[in-house]
């Protein structure tokens, strides 16, 4: 079973987060209802959590931005990671040739599972139709 807190990986991204701040930001109290980040986590395997909650006008942006991306690097089939950065729209994180589902159908159970499966039945089709 696995324990709650932060184990492993997630300890050692906290650790160098901590090691990298000055004595100032340390001790420094936020005002009440400031936030401040600790460690940015963009990755699922890292403590992202994912959404699949998407506006239609995002979805069309990320739907054109994706395979854009993976056709500049010449990517058949792989994963193209975008965030959403205020002010700024949306950005390529990187591009991967690999596709992992295991965060994130940990992570949405059952819609993950079956959007994982969605994702690599139309691709393989996709992939024997040429």
């Amino acid at each position: 079973a696995a324990k709650p807190g932060i184990q492993g990986k997630q300890l050692s991204g906290l650790a160098k987060a901590i090691a990298a701040m000055s004595p100032e930001e340390l001790i420094r109290v936020p005002q009440a209802g400031e936030q401040v980040p600790v460690q940015w986590k963009h990755n699922l395997g890292q403590g992202a959590f994912a959404s699949l909650e998407v506006t239609p006008t995002a979805r069309t942006a990320l739907e054109a931005l994706a395979p854009r991306a993976a056709a500049a690097v010449g990517l058949r089939f792989g994963s193209v990671d975008i965030v959403e950065v205020q002010d700024q729209g949306f950005m390529i994180m990187e591009i991967n040739s690999g596709v992992m589902m295991d965060s994130l159908i940990s992570q949405l159970g059952e819609e993950g599972a079956g959007l994982a499966k969605r994702l690599y039945g139309s691709a393989v089709l996709k992939a024997l139709s040429r």
